[in-house]
């Protein structure tokens, strides 16, 4: 099983390492599960951090629960900004 501190050197690594140099990706572990959660920049991004993680953690699943804001970029406000 992987412990706190393996996880955070994982995040640390993800944040530092320049294939994917994301500082909003968190990691937690569930029954043996890798949650692989935060932001990332775009689609590539997301891709070379998930690569990344399963490599890390090898004999884990990893699961995906990533935002990509690349994405968000092209969508429109849900509702009307109220201006007083």
């Amino acid at each position: 099983m992987t412990d706190e501190y393996q996880l955070r050197d994982v995040e640390r690594r993800l944040a530092e390492e320049e294939e994917t140099a994301e500082l909003g990706v968190h990691l937690s572990e569930h029954g043996g599960k890798v949650f692989v959660h935060g932001e990332v920049a775009s689609e590539a991004s997301r891709r070379a951090v998930l690569d990344r993680v399963s490599a890390l953690c090898p004999g884990r699943a990893v699961i995906d629960q990533l935002t990509c804001a690349e994405q968000m970029l092209g969508q429109p406000p849900v509702s009307a900004e109220e201006l007083r």
